[in-house]
């Protein structure tokens, strides 16, 4: 299994979490969003091997890393909003609501 990155995508910054194939974080760490920027967060995503990238569809603002990263990793788009969902369902406090 290769190492995962999970990205939140906001207007002036990248947030990635790279975990490894035990789920263990090895890097947390925010970049800016300008192309040199998102070209080293690039370099940083190859250097760690990671495979799979997960990003949420924040807006129009993941439209440009996707188009950094679409040649050289596995990329998934998600909704936010059944983020939210999923989780609130996982939260044992939810089971019987």
């Amino acid at each position: 299994m290769d190492k995962v990155c999970g990205l939140d995508v906001l207007k002036d910054s990248v947030f990635a979490c790279i975990l490894d194939e035990k789920g263990k974080k090895i890097l947390e760490e925010r970049f800016g969003t300008l192309t040199p920027d998102l070209d080293k967060f690039r370099d940083v995503l190859v250097n760690h091997c990671v495979g799979r990238v997960a990003m949420e569809s924040t807006s129009i603002y993941w439209m440009p890393v996707w188009r950094i990263l679409e040649l050289d990793f596995q990329l998934t788009l998600v909704n936010p909003y059944l983020i939210k969902q999923f989780s609130a369902m996982q939260h044992p406090k939810n089971i019987f609501v």
